[in-house]
């Protein structure tokens, strides 16, 4: 778990200036990596590198790492959990290694392979920028669902890369127009922090790219996607049982968990009151005796701590509990959304800061979670509700209806089949508006529907299709917050559910196996009820509560703040807006959060000054 950072000139040599560049915006993500540095150049190209040392944190593991022959270099960020099994075959074919360090075998399998092959073989979470000397070509990529970012601009001369936004903005002159379409999308709450860059001159390698850039340009491509990795055949013909699917999952979690828990420093979970983050911490202790876990417990509102007591005392694990309040929120709500590079619309974010940081003051350098597991598995309420619509259209209950409006229904249902309105008088006006906002995504229900038209349930094919789409909108979305609010406190988190086999196994599960009775999550929580309490597995979800209490009186900020003159409010709508930010916690972080982001990236306010802005705004202590 590193930060990465390079410039690729595209006609002139490498300059002092491009040097210089490349060490400010290794400081810009030096929490990304405080153990080492390391840079390489030639007459093109330039890497830079910060490293988290986790898998063998001897110097010989340092990166920028070359090949023995000198003519191939990487710089890495994440983990590549196969790395054992990948070394094996290349050895096979007499590559040796001087190294214990996944990073060694990446960069052989890069240079013996070619990236087009080695990068679907690896398993994990990963942003690539590897130069192949003999020809001359620069890769970049990220893994199949994003856990890793990766930032790219390019200018009439250069093409410059990090693993953050800030590195980029740290180099000389660079262009630091903010977004304005970016803003209102995210206001209207759409999900866009994993692929997409509030930096008018930023573009984020999307999930499970592969770049190559050469003399002639940048040639973009994505070598693994949800979408054109499900063989619909698979799911229409499981006539596997109960019994078959159970023993399937297990096995895979324990394989997965097995994976995650390879390192040379300590390894924590966090574990709430759930069942997912409660099975990882189950399973992990199996292989990790000294694994200890985490819970926020927020001052104000729910708690989950009661419940993840359950589990841990279950597990035979310590459960240490990281306190949260007014105070905590108001010192590191700015830290996060300088982190983040966005608004950080829920408190959970700032929470989760806070937990990181607990972790690294224990000397903690790993973080399981449980993230993943809803939308693979199907644990979402709202993605039930995406099926409701398509009941009264469905046999035997069509019957009922004329065949003028089953059609009507059928036309609108499969524009867009998981929105409840698409039967609505305003169905016709609301999604063009959507898509206009949100092109990529807003086409894409209908893309997955009709991908899935041999699923003959058309509510079972609704709900399938909404699974893999969260993999897209709002897993991307917790992704991007899981790494940069672990990264800002120099903690790597794990995610085991999101691990090849596993994403595989869950993309072809049918729907009976994800969504039961009115139960979600079906099959993993039968797993679970041998590890979990099952007052914990099948209590009502709650997922990550922050009381909106935490929050209040932070809309006052607004008041002064550059949201306003950006999203140009007139004068008498000011004190509207703030009045809507103080009844919806909602829109309160949203808000507050945007004109936090505005602050510290354009007129450049530090974190600790808006710290106190917002003490004083809220009126806490």
């Amino acid at each position: 778990m590193c930060g990465i950072a390079g410039i690729w000139r595209k006609h002139s040599p490498l300059g002092q200036s491009d040097l210089a560049d490349v060490a400010s915006m290794m400081r810009a993500i030096v929490h990304r990596g405080p153990d080492d540095s390391g840079t390489w150049s030639n007459g093109r190209l330039a890497f830079g590198h910060q490293r988290l040392a986790i898998i063998d944190t001897s110097r010989k593991a340092r990166q920028p790492m070359q090949v023995q022959s000198g003519d191939g270099v990487l710089i890495f960020n994440g983990e590549v959990y196969n790395f054992h099994a990948l070394r094996a075959e290349l050895r096979a074919e007499g590559i040796a290694f001087q190294t214990a360090c996944d990073t060694e075998v990446v960069l052989n399998a890069l240079h013996h392979w070619g990236p087009r092959k080695a990068i679907p073989l690896f398993n994990g979470m990963f942003a690539i920028a590897y130069v192949d000397l003999r020809t001359g070509d620069l890769w970049l990529a990220r893994d199949r669902l994003g856990i890793k970012p990766l930032s790219v601009a390019e200018t009439s001369e250069r093409i410059l890369f990090a693993s953050e936004d800030k590195a980029l903005l740290a180099c000389d002159g660079f262009d630091r127009t903010v977004d304005k379409r970016e803003i209102m999308l995210r206001l209207a709450s759409q999900y866009r922090d994993s692929g997409f860059s509030l930096f008018d001159s930023i573009e984020r390698v999307p999930s499970g790219g592969l770049w190559r850039i050469d003399g002639s340009g940048i040639e973009k491509s994505i070598f693994w996607d949800p979408i054109g990795s499900v063989n619909v055949d698979r799911i229409i013909n499981d006539y596997g049982t109960d019994a078959e699917h159970h023993d399937r999952l297990e096995a895979l979690l324990q394989q997965s968990i097995d994976l995650h828990c390879i390192a040379d420093t300590a390894i924590a979970s966090a574990c709430s009151s759930g069942v997912d983050s409660g099975v990882i911490t189950v399973l992990s202790k199996r292989r990790r005796p000294d694994l200890h876990a985490y819970v926020v417990d927020p001052q104000m509102g729910r708690s989950e701590a009661e419940g993840a007591e359950l589990t841990a005392r279950a597990a035979g694990v310590e459960l240490r509990r990281v306190p949260f309040g007014r105070a905590q929120m108001f010192d590191l709500w700015p830290q996060m959304v300088w982190h983040l590079e966005s608004d950080g619309w829920h408190g959970s974010r700032v929470a989760l800061l806070a937990l990181a940081q607990q972790c690294r003051a224990d000397g903690v350098k790993v973080l399981l979670t449980g993230e993943g597991a809803d939308e693979l598995f199907g644990g979402y309420p709202f993605q039930a509700k995406r099926t409701r619509q398509w009941r009264p259209i469905s046999p035997p209950f069509d019957r009922l209806l004329p065949r003028r409006l089953i059609a009507s229904r059928l036309r609108k249902g499969g524009q867009d089949p998981f929105s409840p309105s698409w039967g609505g008088p305003n169905a016709d006006r609301i999604n063009p508006l959507r898509r206009a906002l949100s092109p990529e995504l807003g086409f894409l229900p209908k893309r997955l529907f009709d991908h899935l038209q041999p699923v003959a349930s058309l509510s079972d094919r609704a709900f399938l299709a909404g699974c893999i789409y969260d993999l897209y909108a709002h897993l991307g979305d917790l992704l991007n917050r899981h790494d940069r609010m672990s990264m800002a406190a120099s903690v790597e988190l794990r995610v085991p559910f999101i691990e090849n086999a596993m994403i595989d196994f869950a993309l072809h599960l049918p729907r009976r196996f994800k969504h039961r009775r009115g139960t979600g999550k079906w099959l993993l929580k039968k797993v679970a009820e041998r590890y979990v309490p099952k007052s914990n597995i099948y209590a009502r979800k709650n997922g990550f509560g922050i009381s909106s209490d935490l929050s209040a009186g932070a809309e006052r900020i607004l008041i002064n703040g550059p949201l306003r003159e950006v999203l140009k409010w007139p004068a008498a709508s000011v004190t509207d807006m703030i009045g809507l930010a103080a009844q919806d916690p909602g829109s309160r972080m949203r808000l507050v959060g945007m004109d936090l982001f505005l602050r510290l990236y354009a007129e450049r306010e530090t974190t600790e000054n808006l710290s106190e802005k917002l003490h004083a705004a809220a009126g806490a202590d």
